[in-house]
């Protein structure tokens, strides 16, 4: 009997290698335990195959833990623990050393330093919603230390998380468009969305149409849609943020930006065979 396959986006197979976890659920060759790695970059990119000059399909964000399958050479092949998602990324931007993370990043981004000292050069850049390990929140000079010795500005992490997803949103206004990016270097229309809803403590999937399928309940034809909507299109998604109104990273404008809905609708329109607007969906912020 065949088995179904399943989306090889968020479940971690191959012919030749795969999670065993799957074991009874799809065929390879061989079924393997993983081994945890974090990321020990600002950004990891992510690929779909081991070569870093095919388009990057996702990111991880430091301090994200990474399920590793199979080490190649310089290359890494696993499955994010915060979204399922699989991909190839290089070894040296993940580390065997686990922290256990205490605090997210809450800014836009923040710096990384060697000392309590703003004026020290820093050691990388991080950015929202990665996660950090501290060690003492007594603070010096407004920093807080880390468990690897670095130092982080107090107030650009917490422990708390947001109540609306079209503020944490708006924050990534005018962030440029990023192929499979996750943050205010460089974001995606999923990503954006992925991003405001972990910043109010909800985890939704990667990608536009995982998002569409998974998470909401579909307006509607009589609803109009309000703030907070997830409106989707064939291969895109964005937030409302008023009956008229769309928040979205796009590469029309290629960046973030807040357009007419209407004027969206017609831009895809020109773009696809198919219904420009999919549907508008409201989320629970319960999920």
């Amino acid at each position: 009997m065949t088995k179904k396959l399943l989306d090889k986006r968020i479940n971690a197979y191959r012919d030749d290698i795969a999670d065993i976890g799957l074991k009874d659920k799809i065929q390879s060759k061989e079924f393997v335990e993983p081994e945890k790695y974090q990321a020990a970059r600002g950004l990891t990119s992510l690929y779909g195959k081991a070569d870093e000059t095919s388009p990057q399909i996702s990111q991880l964000l430091y301090g994200e833990y990474f399920n590793v399958f199979e080490l190649n050479g310089n290359w890494a092949w696993g499955q994010s623990l915060k979204d399922g998602y699989v991909g190839y990324c290089a070894l040296s931007d993940l580390t065997p050393d686990l922290l256990k993370t205490t605090h997210h990043v809450s800014a836009l981004s923040s710096h990384i330093f060697p000392k309590p000292n703003l004026k020290s050069s820093p050691v990388d850049i991080i950015h929202m919603m990665s996660d950090v390990s501290v060690v003492d929140e007594k603070q010096q000079d407004g920093f807080v230390q880390l468990a690897d010795g670095n130092w982080i500005y107090a107030t650009h992490i917490s422990k708390d998380y947001g109540t609306d997803p079209v503020s944490e949103a708006l924050k990534f206004l005018y962030t440029p468009y990023l192929w499979g990016g996750r943050s205010n270097a460089g974001i995606d229309c999923s990503g954006l969305i992925q991003n405001a809803y972990a910043s109010i403590g909800i985890a939704i999937p990667r990608d536009a149409d995982l998002q569409e399928k998974m998470i909401g309940t579909t307006l509607e034809e009589d609803q109009f849609p309000g703030h907070g909507d997830l409106a989707f299109f064939p291969g895109h998604v964005g937030i409302m943020l008023d009956d008229m109104h769309l928040l979205h990273a796009n590469a029309h404008h290629m960046r973030v930006s807040i357009d007419p809905l209407k004027d969206v609708i017609d831009i895809v329109s020109f773009q696809t065979d198919k219904p420009p607007l999919s549907c508008i969906k409201r989320i629970s912020l319960t999920l």
